[in-house]
């Protein structure tokens, strides 16, 4: 596979969405130090147009990530802003803490997807401000697995990466130069310390990579993956309607 050359159709591909689609200026990308938006990075790089990128960490963010975001950045000939959700994420628990559920259970979930979703706040109003359209930065296996945050880092305008498996997103890395400091560390959305998204799933990216090509994995690994994404076709369709009352006489 050519990937500069599937690169440069992306690219592209990018700027149809945004002159004919969005009619807007330019594109605005959340660089987290992960390999997914570090790509995205380097295909901005690419293209002639206005860029915003902004690293939006939280208390739990790790300083091995925004130094791996940087480094991204200076690698792609890119600058960013670096704007802290931690004081947003306290004013809104601070809110709403008391309403919550008392059940314990994936409460760790619950405060991670919180701050993918003031991520993605942040980035549509810088986005409107600038007159520009978010990069989302999920794969195919991120998209099958439902493995996002609903109207968090699954909200975006266009999906580079939606058709990558993940060791397809590692060999378009390599081929634009992402730094190997970022291409060899483990994935992880940083939502909690000690957090892997290979953890988390319960499978590896390498077996759902294998299941995605129509290989075979074992019986307990087609089992995950069928639980992760049965679970989440909501988070792939658009919310159901009812029929409008002229039709319901048809029904």
């Amino acid at each position: 596979m050519n990937w500069l050359k599937y690169a440069d159709y992306v690219c592209e591909w990018l700027e149809e969405q945004r002159r004919e689609l969005y009619a807007m200026d330019g594109y605005v990308l959340g660089l987290s130090g992960g390999v997914d938006s570090a790509v995205c990075a380097y295909l901005l790089a690419r293209i002639d147009a206005p860029k915003h990128i902004y690293m939006l960490p939280a208390a739990v963010s790790s300083a091995a990530d925004l130094a791996d975001a940087q480094a991204v950045l200076d690698g792609a000939g890119l600058s960013g802003e670096t704007i802290s959700i931690a004081p947003m994420y306290e004013a809104v628990m601070g809110q709403i803490d008391a309403a919550l559920s008392p059940n314990p259970d994936r409460q760790q979930v619950l405060h991670g997807n919180l701050m993918a979703r003031l991520r993605m706040v942040c980035l549509y109003t810088l986005a409107q401000s600038h007159r520009a359209i978010v990069l989302g930065t999920d794969n195919l296996a991120e998209s099958y697995t439902g493995y996002f945050t609903k109207f968090g880092d699954g909200a975006a305008d266009v999906l580079p990466l939606a058709r990558l498996r993940k060791e397809q997103v590692f060999a378009l890395g390599a081929a634009l130069g992402v730094p190997e400091q970022v291409l060899n560390k483990a994935p992880s959305a940083g939502l909690w310390k000690g957090q892997t998204d290979e953890g988390e799933l319960g499978f590896s990216y390498a077996d759902l990579d294998r299941f995605l090509r129509g290989e075979s994995v074992s019986a307990a690994t087609q089992e995950r993956i069928a639980f992760w994404h049965d679970r989440s076709r909501h988070k792939r369709i658009l919310p159901p309607q009812p029929v409008a009352p002229e039709e319901i006489d048809a029904l």
